[in-house]
């Protein structure tokens, strides 16, 4: 159905651009705020109640449902009242995060520098032996063992430092990092285990990370 407006003095229906009626000639008066404008071709004069553009033949219902749906879909940017008692629960679940991706990266710092000290070394490498199959990947690990543990170490700091953000709950991307890093510093196995539950517990309560509404 085409943009129309009904003339007030004789009820003949006239395209909403037109200043008076077709058939009795009387001025048609319309509020600016009845009109809306064509995301399409720009024109102006669509009634707001309009499904086509008289412009270009736009279907304006499903632009309009369009806009509505990305509107509705962008993310809040403060928490609501009536969250309140999701909050709580999403704050433990996030300070438990923290303490799980802390604990990862300093599982992998132990790691990394026992690995490094001669004493310990040779027994954890023989713990590598016993879970690696043979092949090229064990033959790798065992030649750049050095470095490898120098990595796992950085890893466990970084891991450690960016586990902050979920206890300071400011920075979202900053705190799976943290729980990225918990994984790849390996921590013996155990601090990767640890850094996965903190991350999905980071997942899960990710609104936690939005402020307070005024």
């Amino acid at each position: 159905m085409e943009s129309q407006v009904r003339c007030a003095q004789c009820g003949t229906f006239n395209l909403s651009d037109a200043s008076k009626c077709r058939v009795c000639g009387h001025p048609i008066h319309r509020d600016e705020g009845d009109l809306q404008k064509c995301p399409a071709c720009g024109y102006e004069r669509n009634l707001a109640s309009a499904e086509k553009c008289i412009g270009c033949g736009r279907n304006l219902t499903a632009t309009k449902a369009a806009v509505a749906e990305i509107q509705g879909s962008k993310p809040e940017s403060c928490e609501r009242w009536n969250e309140k008692p999701a909050h709580a629960v999403r704050t433990a679940k996030v300070g438990m995060a923290g303490i799980l991706i802390m604990l990862a990266g300093a599982t992998g710092v132990a790691h990394g520098l026992l690995a490094l000290l001669p004493e310990t070394g040779s027994e954890i490498l023989s713990h590598y032996e016993a879970i690696i199959p043979p092949g090229e990947v064990l033959d790798g690990v065992m030649n750049d063992y050095q470095l490898l543990s120098a990595v796992i170490l950085v890893f466990g700091v970084l891991a450690v430092a960016l586990s902050m953000f979920a206890f300071m709950r400011t920075r979202f991307a900053g705190a799976v990092a943290g729980a990225i890093f918990g994984i790849l510093s390996v921590g013996f196995m155990i601090g990767a285990f640890l850094a996965i539950v903190g991350l999905i517990l980071l997942v899960t309560s990710k609104r936690e990370f939005i402020p307070e509404c005024d």
